[in-house]
């Protein structure tokens, strides 16, 4: 079966199209509108879950696209914008296939509705689901936590009216068009509604309540940090209680891709330790360059996990984050102030080193319609802190303003990258 078509395609035809990126996409494999992650007793993830098919994760992000037509084969209201996706994730009626899926239906959980509704619903709005081994319970784990709050956090298409090669500035933000405010009354209805649809998640939804909580826990989220600089994973704790509470805790970093998969283990170290009556206590586990530097993969990924029991009263608690290491910018500038169709012209692509070590295998990809072919250019080791300065020759052939892109890397540090318009006169 062939993909939905693409922006322009969709655009030649007619339809109004446009591309949406979702950050923190669930991939729910299993059609329970919640990201299912199991964990054994010592706190270490059990891939594939207790039958070995649960292969649900948080994709950093995805990206799918709108077009605007009508539905009269749905209930009047969800006309307008329709989600299709040219890669999906999942099979559809036995086909891979998503969509269209009306995005208003989405919005108001109306699940019922053709086509990939739920599927397309638990990426903007599914609950992440932690449980852990647990001897005692029917069936072999308990509830660690539920998040409602970690996925669809920002919906964005490309304004029409701007073009930001710098930074963010042509980013329109449509989180609305697709869900309700979140942690809003609305939005947590509109959940409910979805949840009556889809016959499997109503058990995630009467998961009985916890147990006795005394003791409150926190996970300080990273929103990013320099590559090159060291992290801590920090957990707070305070004992609410006018008893001792005897802690068993475990902190976690590991690279991970993209679509949620881990690549290696960071760090892990696990603590048992007893807190006093309304005593407050801070976990911290720090983790240096040389500890993720030889470890880390595309996109500068990184997962958190965390985890406690209290002896005393059976309390079990678990929380992530995720953030991704901020590399430098690739600055990307024409030599020439007026660059002309068969006249040769200078590009200039520089950045500053930011690690303390010598880049080794580094090359430069460049490319840009109109401007250059998809070109590989080889480079030379690059000293710690220096800055790297390479100038290219390209031969403009067509007219207009033209984009180029270009992407450093090495083995030390990838997907540095950078971009321009230039202004190509005839």
């Amino acid at each position: 079966v062939s993909p939905p078509p693409s922006p322009p395609v969709c655009r030649t035809l007619g339809i109004p199209c446009r591309s949406v990126t979702n950050y923190v996409s669930a991939h729910d494999t299993d059609s329970s509108l919640t990201v299912d992650k199991y964990f054994d007793s010592h706190g270490e993830e059990i891939q594939g879950g207790p039958d070995g098919h649960c292969s649900d994760s948080c994709w950093n992000y995805h990206v799918w696209n709108d077009v605007w037509m009508s539905r009269p084969d749905l209930p009047e209201g969800n006309g307008g914008w329709q989600v299709i996706d040219a890669t999906p994730q999942e099979q559809s009626d036995a086909l891979f296939r998503c969509g269209p899926a009306s995005v208003e239906a989405v919005k108001r959980g109306k699940v019922g509705l053709a086509y990939d509704t739920p599927f397309i619903f638990a990426e903007v709005n599914a609950d992440v689901c932690h449980f852990q081994e647990d001897k005692g319970s029917d069936w072999g784990f308990s509830a660690l936590n539920i998040n409602q709050y970690t996925v669809g956090k920002r919906l964005v298409t490309k304004r029409v009216d701007a073009d930001d090669d710098e930074g963010d500035a042509d980013l329109e933000d449509i989180t609305d068009q697709y869900k309700y405010t979140e942690g809003s009354e609305l939005e947590r209805l509109t959940v409910l509604n979805a949840v009556r649809g889809v016959e499997k998640a109503k058990q995630y939804y009467n998961l009985p309540k916890e147990k006795e909580e005394d003791i409150s826990f926190s996970l300080v989220e990273i929103d990013t940090v320099p590559y090159g600089e060291g992290f801590a994973v920090t957990v707070h704790l305070h004992n609410k209680s006018e008893e001792s509470r005897t802690v068993s805790a475990v902190l976690s970093a590991s690279s991970v891709y993209y679509t949620g998969v881990t690549a290696h283990l960071l760090k892990r170290t696990q603590r048992q330790f007893v807190l006093q009556p309304n005593q407050r206590e801070v976990l911290q586990v720090d983790i240096g360059l040389n500890e993720y530097l030889d470890k880390m993969v595309d996109h500068g990924l990184v997962k958190i996990y965390a985890m406690a029991n209290v002896q005393e009263t059976k309390q079990t608690w678990g929380a992530e984050d995720d953030f991704s290491f901020k590399k430098p910018k690739l600055n990307v500038q024409c030599v020439q102030d007026t660059p002309r169709v068969g006249q040769e012209s200078q590009v200039t692509f520089s950045f500053l080193n930011p690690l303390p070590v010598l880049l080794t295998e580094c090359q430069f990809n460049i490319e840009g319609h109109g401007l250059q072919r998809p070109k590989n250019v080889n480079y030379s080791d690059v000293k710690p802190g220096e800055m790297v300065s390479f100038t290219e020759s390209l031969r403009p052939k067509k007219h207009g303003p033209r984009k180029i892109v270009a992407t450093f890397n090495s083995k030390q540090l990838h997907g540095v990258t950078g971009s321009t318009t230039i202004d190509v006169e005839k």
